[in-house]
């Protein structure tokens, strides 16, 4: 059926766009400054004009009609370029009404996350973020559906043109162990580290951090006793028992105010880690979403700065103890 546009009132595709977006009415009234019942009747209107109920109700809000999916992509890139051609060059943060919804493993959320929220509470009310599990079966997928503003992610990907990716960070990984292991008082070794018993990340994070494919392929195995599905579950395991883990060098710098443990360099060559941001292309002159990235690098680059430090290696079998400690 077509549409007369002269009916057709844009206020009620940026309706459209924010529910879409939220999955909810009362979250979109709250981000549109509207009453829900003014959010419902500019959705009413818009299911008259194309014919289509667009949302159903769902266990946790609306859900989506194949017609709403269909034109969800269409709406959003005509109001993204609308909105480049009449928005002032500059984001009032004070005014500002947006809410994103980013891709975050837990392992970065208490690192970047709470400058942000001190912005967003000092100096954008109108601002609000979610942040979604990691494991998302095609997280490139829903950004280019507009499901996803933004992804922070280790994951391995292929150039796209559709799509921009910003290194956060590139760090090697070490072994964490607590203070005063028993077999790590004459050093690490191949040996050594083939007789600890390690706590490791579930298979999906395994694949991603490519650790254990680069321990196989130089023929070091290790005994694998507990899995997590989280890499904060790993340092108050390691600390109250005589299970070791491998980590991201920056994230052991996080945790040693928390907890008492030491980190090694590895004895085997392990493949540095890739931290990055990815997003849209045509988001990147977006104001509010360039103030969103700047924001998250802007955090994890303070983070490193503060923590970044030289680790001692460790000496060969035979020297004292602390002489193999990355950290006193």
């Amino acid at each position: 059926m077509a549409v007369n546009l002269k009916h057709l009132d844009l206020n009620l595709l940026v309706v459209f766009d924010v529910v879409y977006t939220t999955r909810n009415i009362s979250r979109a009234a709250n981000q549109l400054a509207m009453s829900q019942p003014a959010v419902s009747n500019a959705l009413a209107r818009l299911r008259e004009l194309l014919g289509d109920p667009l949302f159903i109700r769902g266990r946790r809000g609306v859900e989506p009609t194949v017609k709403a999916h269909q034109m969800a992509r269409t709406v959003r890139d005509a109001l993204a370029m609308i909105g480049h051609e009449l928005a002032p060059e500059t984001l009032d943060l004070a005014t500002y009404r947006r809410h994103f919804r980013i891709i975050l493993p837990d392992v970065f959320e208490p690192i970047l996350m709470p400058p942000l929220l001190r912005e967003i509470c000092a100096r954008a009310p109108g601002v609000t973020v979610e942040a979604l599990s990691v494991f998302r079966t095609d997280f490139q997928k829903e950004i280019r559906e507009g499901k996803i503003d933004l992804a922070c992610h280790v994951y391995p990907m292929a150039p796209a043109p559709d799509l921009v990716s910003e290194m956060l960070c590139d760090t090697d990984l070490v072994l964490l162990a607590r203070r005063g292991h028993p077999r790590l008082g004459k050093g690490l070794d191949v040996a050594i580290f083939m007789a600890l018993d390690f706590v490791v990340l579930v298979p999906e994070l395994r694949e991603v951090i490519s650790a254990s494919s680069d321990l196989t392929a130089q023929g070091v195995k290790r005994r694998e006793v507990y899995t997590v599905n989280k890499l904060w579950a790993m340092p108050p395991i390691i600390e109250r028992t005589d299970l070791v883990g491998i980590m991201p060098r920056w994230f052991h710098r996080e945790m040693k105010k928390n907890f008492d443990l030491e980190a090694f360099d590895l004895p085997v060559k392990l493949a540095n880690q890739h931290c990055s941001l990815t997003w849209l292309a045509r988001n990147k002159t977006d104001p509010g979403h360039t103030w969103l990235r700047e924001a998250l690098s802007q955090a994890f680059r303070a983070h490193v700065n503060r923590t970044q430090a030289p680790l001692r290696k460790p000496g060969p079998r035979g020297r004292e103890r602390r002489k193999h400690s990355a950290l006193s």
